[in-house]
């Protein structure tokens, strides 16, 4: 993933960020919720928003809605990279 030249601190993942993400990790058991939904058990390592931040902008969601627990869920690498390239148009998902 290409984040461009800003940093994570202006991407918005500070201090709070890194506090609500611990306790999104400790609510789902560091168990990644993708994988969980498909009846997988795969250890998390990052916290995705289940509505990307660019389409929480466009909805003029507030940065407390965009990072609220409801809205972040603990996934694995490879889901979240599926996930996101599926969001930027670069991955078609599969018919089930």
């Amino acid at each position: 993933m290409v984040w461009g030249t800003k940093s994570r601190h202006e991407r918005g993942y500070d201090y709070a960020w890194t506090k609500v993400r611990d306790e999104v990790m400790e609510r789902d058991c560091g168990v990644c919720q993708v994988c969980r939904r498909a009846g997988r058990v795969t250890v998390a390592c990052q916290v995705d928003h289940i509505i990307s931040k660019a389409n929480c902008a466009r909805m003029k969601w507030t940065r407390a809605q965009t990072d609220d627990k409801s809205n972040l869920q603990a996934i694995c690498k490879p889901c979240h990279l599926v996930k996101t390239e599926e969001e930027q148009g670069k991955r078609k998902r599969p018919r089930t």
